[in-house]
């Protein structure tokens, strides 16, 4: 949604719903149940799970559950807020099945040899105050401040220097000694300040000090990241150390995170006081949820399936490992044991902070194995195969409106629309200006539908120059890629083969992308756009330059970035376009079902190649927007991910689907419906009824005009996806809502008078509703044959469709002609080709009134005649 929308939004539904107040700082669909656990469970002064007489921790704490037997194996003293951790053998990962896995996952047994004490909660703000004498977190808001809540926005080197400061208090060897210090603020910092005045630490040369291993350090460290999950596990192997995770994002509490966990379903958007959820079976709080916890290792992806010894991680990389997950954009599928993430070492953010170990100097004990019978690594399952409809599952009629289409108004609307195909060769056209990375170049090819380009003429040549940052190009290319695949599909037609497979593969170049190393632990994050390399080629007999060189400049604009991204594993060093907005998302979610229907049925493996990589990148999109509570995340330069906010601290609407629930629930229903459908194959339990939001789509639309195509598209795109999953009861309540959402814009009175594209837009979404199932009545048909006739009429004299025709003169050009003119809005270009869609679609319903021949539209030899 439009930057202008949001705090109009807000103040108009607080003067619609008769709201006084509000709370600052929720944004998210949290609920607000703040309540701690059990007074039982949770007390430091309860003799199950604390202390009271100045031991960490007393003789119940490690019991006969989780050691062969804690009265002949005496626990060695242990510092002042630790607790003791003994050696032992563990299968680190999760299994396949596990709710929530994830590929960086893969099991594998670990034996930490040596005991440990770990602090019993995350750093305080008062004890690293104390230790580093300021205090850098964000929580609490305003002027107001609590010592006992979690340290957080501290960098990977702010942790190591936080242990080195406790292990100087406490008259042990400091574990690491770091020099060429670099302050946040890019001065030069020293190891007595550790840059306190100047933002802390943003880089360092790190090294052990006087140890060959983290494990054999004196002082206190960071755990690795091997540790860390042994110790959140404490013996258990479920998902979490109080169960199984049924849940999936932030709606319902889960019932195992419950009493565990401060996370995005019961955190209310804040961090909480350390120690008041309940202690796994070590006396260990908080090891996940509320914030996460820098760990010493670098971060690979695959950490093999071998057996291992006290790991240490990879001997270099770009992201530190961060474990535990946090208090907010954490739904419950990431608040397991096993869930890794990682940042770039300088970065911080008000979702990390940091708790340390140290450990004992010799082995007190026998390792303990917490290895189940019989366990042997697997390999994850197969997707199972499913044989998606096709046709329409219900019967779905409408009332008769208007006066039917005659065969000859049908033929001479036929000819008339594929005539201007074949004239114009509209699929040439997407052919020569479509571009991205040619096959010639060696990278990846793919093709994108831009916006923000010009085109340049000198001689044979035709130079596409972008000069913009293409912040909507996923509205566009998903719409090409749809018609393409289309006649694809139903004609065998090899150009519109060739534009499939190259459209499919800019979807996957979105995601690519912004992939900052081969170990990125976040592989599912889309762009705006991505401005790959300077490149000239030969395609159709037509010579095509591509200058993105004005772009590769920082931006940093309120609603994206434009920035480098120096070392992609697939392009190389190319600069990319941030914060993916939601107005693309309606249009790339409805490309899905037909990136289903081309691994299914297309009979070329090649095509199927394309569309399974593309549908891949986007169910990982769309389960990445689930799993944060339904926001869409970013990137910045060093591939740290994160959710854009404003100054004030709140998201960004651009990148949320709940902003709005707290005032008006279900405000963006058919956005969350969709993205679980498409990253889970599942609602979720998450009901929109007939997909229409009064309040929220009146007041939205009212102070922005193009949030109807958001809108709209989001409740077509929940059929289709619907139907694609099986879901026929949710898809039919959708549709009965649709059938009223496209009255209703039939029958406006003040939108055509207040948006001259009114009745363009309408008509191209009357046919996308139709290729869902929606029956048009005989008035809607007449109102797309209108228009799409005026569109023709406004589209055929443009003189530019082939640059390189030699009655082109040399020159700059528009990239693609203007749909406004003298008398009216026509379709945009890109919508011309709906047509092919709908005549295709499995979905197209039998009752809907005809308006054109589909055996000539879906037969190219047939255009025009």
């Amino acid at each position: 949604m439009k930057a202008t929308v949001r705090f109009a939004l807000i103040f108009l539904l607080l003067l619609a719903l008769g709201f006084v107040a509000v709370a600052c700082g929720d944004d998210d669909d949290d609920n607000d149940d703040n309540d701690a656990a059990d007074d039982d469970e949770t007390s430091d002064d309860d003799d199950d799970t604390g202390d009271d007489d100045d031991d960490t921790v007393d003789d119940d704490t490690l019991d006969d559950d989780t050691v062969d037997d804690d009265d002949d194996t005496p626990v060695p003293p242990t510092t002042a807020g630790f607790v003791y951790v003994p050696a032992g053998t563990f299968v680190m990962g999760s299994p396949a099945p596990e709710n929530g896995h994830r590929p960086n996952e893969v099991q594998h047994e670990v034996t930490i040899t040596r005991p440990f004490e770990m602090m019993a909660t995350e750093v305080t703000q008062g004890r690293f105050r104390e230790l580093m004498r300021y205090n850098p977190s964000r929580w609490p808001l305003l002027f107001f401040s609590n010592d006992e809540l979690p340290v957080e926005t501290i960098s990977w080197y702010d942790a190591l220097a936080l242990a080195n400061e406790l292990s100087a208090e406490l008259d042990y060897a400091p574990c690491y000694d770091l020099s060429d210090i670099v302050c946040a603020d890019e001065s030069p910092g020293n190891d007595n300040s550790w840059c306190k005045n100047n933002g802390g630490i943003l880089s360092a040369e790190v090294a052990l000090n006087g140890v060959s291993s983290v494990y054999e350090c004196e002082g206190f460290r960071l755990p690795t990241e091997a540790e860390w999950e042994y110790a959140a596990r404490a013996g258990t192997t479920t998902a979490t150390s109080n169960g199984d995770v049924v849940e999936i994002a932030c709606e319902k509490e889960d019932q195992a995170l419950k009493d565990l966990a401060w996370y995005c379903a019961n955190a209310s958007s804040t961090t909480h006081e350390v120690g008041e959820k309940m202690p796994n079976e070590w006396g260990l709080k908080d090891m996940i949820g509320n914030v996460m916890e820098w760990t010493w290792d670098w971060y690979a992806n695959d950490l093999g399936t071998a057996a291992v010894t006290d790991p240490i991680g990879p001997a270099s990389g770009h992201f530190k490992v961060a474990r535990g997950a946090a208090y907010r954009y954490y739904g419950a599928v990431r608040n397991r044991s096993a869930y890794r993430a990682a940042h770039d070492p300088g970065y911080r953010i008000y979702l990390v902070g940091a708790r340390l170990v140290r450990t004992y100097s010799e082995p007190e004990n026998e390792p303990q194995s917490f290895v189940p019978d019989n366990f042997t690594p697997a390999p994850a399952p197969a997707k199972a195969h499913r044989d998606y409809p096709d046709e329409l599952p219900f019967e779905f009629t409408r009332p008769a409106a208007g006066t039917p289409l005659t065969p000859t108004e049908i033929t001479e609307f036929t000819r008339k629309i594929t005539g201007l195909w074949k004239d114009i060769d509209y699929m040439g056209w997407l052919q020569w200006t479509g571009h991205g990375m040619h096959s010639s170049t060696g990278y990846q090819p793919y093709k994108i539908f831009w916006q923000d380009t010009r085109a340049i003429k000198t001689g044979d040549t035709v130079e596409f120059e972008h000069y913009g940052g293409a912040d909507n190009v996923m509205i566009r290319t998903p719409k090409v890629l749809m018609n393409t695949a289309a006649l694809y599909l139903a004609d065998g037609d090899e150009q519109a083969k060739y534009l499939t497979i190259q459209f499919a593969n800019g979807i996957t170049a979105l995601v690519d992308g912004f992939l900052r190393t081969e170990d990125d632990p976040e592989p599912y994050i889309m762009g705006r756009g991505i401005f790959t390399h300077e490149h000239s080629y030969v395609e159709d007999g037509r010579n095509i330059s591509i200058d993105y060189s004005p772009m590769r400049n920082r931006v940093y604009s309120w609603n994206a970035h434009t920035i480098p991204n120096e070392d992609n594993p697939v392009y190389g060093s190319i600069w990319l376009r941030t914060m993916r907005s939601k107005d693309d998302v309606p249009h790339i979610y409805r490309a899905v079902p037909m990136l289903m229907r081309l691994i299914e049925d297309a009979p070329d493996a090649d095509v199927r190649e394309a569309a399974a990589t593309a549908l891949d990148r986007l169910q990982g999109f769309a389960k990445d927007v689930v799993d944060s509570g339904y926001y869409i995340r970013t990137k910045d330069e060093w591939g740290n991910t994160f959710i854009p906010l404003n100054d004030d601290g709140t998201v960004k609407d651009l990148c949320s689907f709940v902003l709005y629930d707290v005032l008006a629930p279900n405000s963006e229903c058919n956005a969350q419906l969709i993205s679980a459908l498409v990253g889970y194959d599942d609602p979720l339990r998450i009901d929109c009824g007939n997909g229409i939001g009064r309040l929220y789509e009146t007041i939205s639309t009212t102070t922005h005009y193009f949030n109807w195509a958001i809108i709209r598209y989001f409740h077509a795109a929940a059929i289709t996806n619907a139907l694609m999953a099986g879901q026929n009861d949710v898809a039919l309540e959708l549709m009965n809502g649709l059938a009223t959402r496209v009255n209703e814009i039939m029958h406006d009175e003040q939108g055509p008078l207040e948006h001259a594209e009114w009745w363009a837009d309408a008509a191209a979404y009357l046919v996308a509703a139709a290729s869902g199932g929606l029956p048009l009545t005989d008035e809607e048909a007449q109102k797309v044959v209108e228009i799409y006739s005026f569109s023709v009429d406004h589209f055929a004299p443009w003189e530019y469709w082939d640059l390189w025709d030699e009655s082109v003169p040399d020159g700059t050009y528009d990239y693609q002609p203007s749909r406004d003119g003298a008398t009216g809005t026509a379709v945009r270009p890109e919508e011309l080709a709906f047509i092919l869609e709908y005549c295709w679609s499995p979905f197209r319903n039998p009752a809907t009134a005809e308006f054109v021949d589909c055996d000539i539209v879906l037969d190219p030899t047939q255009w025009g005649y």
